[in-house]
């Protein structure tokens, strides 16, 4: 029993100095909170936008996460298929997955993020896989600092689930910065992602949206497969295209609810979007069915609300951004990107310009550096270094120590 106690302590100290190593490099920033977004004009992510180009779409689903990905790339994209999917996007944890990259809108994914908390980003567009990350993640310089280092890695950075991240005050949305995207998920209560992305655009950080099912296995309705997508509107379904039309918003999400998504052939007959746009500073919007349509401003506060199949806004001038959702009578939810407020009309940017806070910096760098050193003569007492001799002082089948077994 003291042997395993003895080779348990190993381990969870060794843990405990890959944590703290990977500390190392990364700077304390000063994270200042936005401005609300203001200006004249309004953007409008809808703008060009044609009726009959809407295509269905899933970015992020899981392949070979064992056991429960018990399927192939073929029975995975016929599920998809048969539901009318047109582009199916498959994102494992650290893998590309090229298989059938001949495929109608392919564009090489992965999820990347192996960290206990959950913190974990889309990379769209990309030909590598980067390793660096954070077994525990701890403070949201490091949070920033993964989105900043991922940046240059592909095409567009997606924030993963943000409501499902652990140990955080999800007040950190109000900071990060530097991604395109943040996914929209089925999840409900106090792990809704749009309570986040609301968060984040008060404090004037600007994405659009990107709706996925994340799924584990493609067998099990009753999970979150096939329970949300994105309908994008582009006239052509190319790597290209299909970014381009994320990129400017042109794109909305789809949340079907537990009950409907294990119901039969549940995906037969979804509403949709008919039509919206911009007329001067109002919104417009109008559904194929009634629902209650709601357009949401800063905060997460409703504007105002609306039960039928179009309904329109007035954007005040006191309104940073406007988004819409339409909830039907069976539960499905559909989410519009932001119209937001410019000096310009021109799309805000969502970048991140490092500032360094380096006296506090160099201060973590220190305490960092005695976690290290304290970690490293703690694995070598545990591991019997002494007197600059490596060796066991612990008998694997006795547990006796060097000395007593040999005076």
């Amino acid at each position: 029993m003291r042997l395993l106690g003895k080779y348990l302590s190993i381990v969870v100290v060794s843990v405990l100095l890959i944590c703290v190593v990977s500390y190392l490099g990364v700077p304390v920033y000063r994270f200042d909170k936005g401005e609300p977004f203001a200006g004249d004009r309004i953007y409008n992510p809808y703008a060009g936008v044609d009726s009959s180009m809407w295509h269905k779409a899933n970015f992020h689903a899981h392949q070979k996460e064992k056991p429960q990905c018990d399927y192939t790339v073929e029975q995975m994209l016929h599920s998809y298929y048969a539901q009318g999917y047109e582009v199916v996007g498959i994102s494992d944890h650290q893998c590309l997955n090229w298989e059938h990259a001949d495929r109608v809108g392919f564009i090489p994914t992965y999820e990347h993020g192996y960290g206990i908390n959950g913190y974990h980003q889309l990379v769209l567009g990309t030909e590598r896989v980067c390793w660096r990350d954070f077994p525990l993640m701890l403070t949201q310089s490091q949070m920033q600092y993964m989105l900043h280092y991922l940046r240059p890695e592909g095409e567009m950075v997606v924030l993963n689930h943000p409501g499902k991240t652990r140990w955080i005050d999800h007040a950190v949305y109000e900071r990060l910065r530097g991604y395109d995207l943040l996914e929209i998920n089925p999840d409900q209560g106090r792990s809704r992602s749009d309570t986040r992305w609301d968060r984040a655009l008060t404090a004037c950080i600007y994405s659009n949206l990107i709706a996925d099912d994340d799924a584990h296995n493609i067998w099990n309705r009753g999970s979150w497969f096939q329970r949300c997508f994105t309908r994008i509107n582009t006239p052509e379904l190319t790597r290209p295209a299909i970014l381009a039309a994320l990129r400017q918003g042109k794109a909305y999400g789809v949340v079907i609810p537990y009950e409907v998504n294990i119901g039969a052939n549940p995906h037969a007959d979804l509403p949709s979007i008919r039509q919206i746009g911009l007329q001067g500073d109002t919104v417009h919007l109008r559904v194929d069915r009634e629902a209650v349509l709601r357009f949401v401003g800063a905060e997460g506060r409703v504007l105002a609300e609306v039960t039928g199949e179009q309904a329109e806004y007035p954007m005040a001038a006191t309104d940073p951004y406007v988004r819409v959702e339409a909830c039907f009578p069976n539960g499905v939810m559909l989410y519009t990107n932001p119209f937001v407020r410019t000096a310009d009309g021109v799309q805000p940017e969502n970048r991140f310009v490092p500032v360094i806070d380096y006296p506090l910096t160099l201060l973590c760098h220190l305490l960092w550096l005695g976690w290290i050193v304290g970690l490293c003569w703690l694995l070598g007492r545990l591991l019997g270094m002494r007197r600059s001799h490596l060796y066991y002082r612990w008998h694997p089948r006795s547990g006796k120590s060097a000395e007593e077994k040999f005076p």
